[in-house]
């Protein structure tokens, strides 16, 4: 059953039975109010036969009946006039029968109210005539007068209660059943509206459109919670959108990161956190929980000593950084307070931040190092050519020439660190143009051309004809040349160098660069790429080289998405296989 059917059906229920104690209260009102105006009538008659009889016609052993006689002429013709005494003797009765003089009546239960109470009333069936009368009794003076009356149809109508009130009520029914009717329908209608938006509500769909309340309390009440609860599911929508992001931000955040309640235990944590703490860690375990049992945590945990608690949202949250070492690798931990007592840890790997810094302040020192030679022998040829002005001519030349070579060594450490930082830092900035490997070969062959002649050496190339690479002119030339250079300065004399290009695809260009000297020993090979590296043997700075030459090779062809590798061949010499993408 609906709501309304319900209401209506209780609410008809109560006003039917309350129509019914209504009309039985009324009835039974009535019927006493009746009965008391019988009875009323009753006891006037009694109280006219003993006022007019008279306490002396009481007074006699036998009543006269000429008094009464009197008496009765004064009231209806079948009313019934009784005296009888205390003791329940009739002295007297209306009929005159024998049996109804000579039968005590202190049973009677009129006569017995009468003398206990003064007055009593009673329906009964007349043991002297056969015949139901309404009996009326009163106690006066040692004597008590009794008045029947018949109980007929007249006196059955005049006791029975009006119908005006039954037929007023039953009239009165359907206009209250009108009136519930509608006070149901609207009570029904808001909360049947009430039912259909909880049963959809719990299904995750509700028809906003589709539901409507009545003008009522209710109904606005009804109004007032959907609108709330569309307002709130619209919050926890966009909750869930931003909750959605977040994970996602953190699961491919490049940092791990986690999540941990008040009482430090763990809500959420991306798999970075779990990989890097791992680390960190003795034994690898899939619950975060466990780096409280871990001494590379314990500053954090002390630091939550210190600062962890809630705390007014205007105030700054704490904040704790450190580093840590673990594994070969380097991580930089931080440990944010939020105002609620929770907090969070962040891992970051900082291994490569750290190689690259130390890396720097190498290169730093090198380029320092690298430096003050060719600026020392400078000032000191300088100086010695201002401080000797007796010098002879070809002594003073000779000091000059030197200054000069120191001059072209400290530029060209210039220009090759120049290089390698643009390389690094800003190779999204160097223009890219269709190259000709022909061409940049070739005047790189041309540049050196008197350092070849001068060791003896022969340049053997083997190319596919119009052979290009989509990139940076600068660094490819850069790539020959210092292959070259680094060939001139340690393969020996009397050698040559090669270059081929083995394989071209409409992709990728495969090289091979070697000279047919005498190579380098095994040992130092993984390690001819590395920055201002040298070795002992024969590759001095006498040599003239920077010691960047191949460092800014490895650079440029990774500039070029390509890849190099150094080896010595069979047949003697270093060999350099590298590729670039075309």
């Amino acid at each position: 059953m609906t709501y309304k059917s319900k209401l209506l059906l209780n609410f008809s229920v109560l006003f039917a039975v309350f129509t019914a104690l209504l009309v039985l209260f009324q009835y039974n009102r009535e019927q006493i109010y009746r009965h008391d105006v019988l009875e009323t009538q009753l006891r006037c008659y009694a109280g006219i036969v003993a006022q007019d009889v008279g306490d002396s016609v009481f007074a006699r052993s036998n009543a006269d009946g000429q008094a009464f006689a009197r008496a009765q002429r004064l009231m209806p013709g079948d009313l019934r006039l009784t005296v009888i005494d205390r003791r329940g003797r009739v002295r007297y009765d209306t009929y005159g029968d024998r049996y109804a003089l000579k039968d005590n009546h202190i049973g009677r239960p009129e006569i017995r109210l009468a003398v206990d109470h003064g007055e009593g009333t009673d329906v009964r069936v007349s043991k002297t005539d056969g015949r139901k009368y309404f009996y009326f009794a009163k106690t006066y003076g040692p004597y008590l007068v009794r008045v029947a009356q018949p109980y007929d149809d007249t006196v059955r109508s005049l006791l029975k209660p009006d119908n005006v009130f039954l037929w007023f009520v039953l009239m009165l029914f359907p206009v209250a059943l009108v009136v519930l009717i509608y006070i149901s329908d609207r009570f029904g209608k808001a909360v049947s509206g009430l039912r259909s938006f909880m049963r959809s509500a719990d299904r995750g769909l509700v028809d906003y459109d589709h539901i409507d309340f009545p003008h009522s309390e209710l109904g606005d009440i009804g109004s007032k919670i959907m609108e709330k609860y569309k307002q709130l599911e619209d919050s926890n929508r966009l909750i869930a959108t931003e909750r959605e992001r977040l994970q996602r931000h953190f699961h491919y955040f490049e940092e791990g990161i986690a999540v941990f309640t008040p009482d430090r235990r763990c809500l959420y944590a991306n798999p970075r956190f779990t990989q890097y703490a791992n680390v960190l860690l003795e034994r690898p375990t899939a619950d975060v929980n466990a780096i409280w049992t871990s001494k590379a945590f314990s500053p954090a945990e002390e630091f939550l000593d210190l600062h962890g608690g809630s705390r007014p949202t205007t105030e700054e949250a704490p904040v704790f950084r450190y580093t840590q070492s673990g594994g070969g690798s380097t991580f930089a931990l931080q440990t944010l307070v939020y105002s609620d007592g929770s907090f969070e840890i962040t891992l970051a790997d900082v291994t490569k931040g750290e190689k690259a810094r130390k890396l720097k302040q190498q290169m730093s020192n090198n380029i320092t190092h690298e430096l003050r030679t060719p600026v020392s022998s400078i000032r000191g040829y300088l100086e010695t050519v201002i401080d000797c002005p007796q010098l002879p001519a070809e002594r003073r030349d000779y000091f000059l020439r030197k200054a000069l070579a120191a001059v072209i060594r400290l530029t060209d450490l210039i220009r090759d660190v120049a290089l390698i930082t643009k390389t690094e830092e800003a190779a999204d900035k160097l223009p890219r143009e269709q190259v000709s490997i022909e061409r940049v070969v070739g005047e790189a062959k041309e540049d050196l051309h008197e350092a070849l002649e001068r060791e003896d050496m022969k340049v053997y190339t083997s190319l596919p004809e119009g052979l290009t690479v989509n990139g940076n002119y600068t660094l490819l030339y850069s790539i020959f040349r210092n292959l070259m250079e680094n060939a001139i300065r340690y393969a020996g004399e009397h050698t040559e160098i090669h270059v081929n290009c083995y394989k071209a695809t409409d992709e990728t260009a495969f090289f091979s660069f070697y000279d047919t000297g005498k190579g380098v020993p095994e040992e130092h090979l993984p390690r001819l790429f590395e920055r201002f590296y040298r070795i002992t043997e024969g590759r001095t700075r006498e040599n003239g080289g920077t010691g960047l030459g191949l460092s800014i090779v490895r650079n440029a062809v990774r500039f070029h998405y390509g890849d190099i590798s150094v080896k010595n061949r069979p047949e003697g010499g270093l060999e350099f296989l590298f590729t670039l993408k075309r």
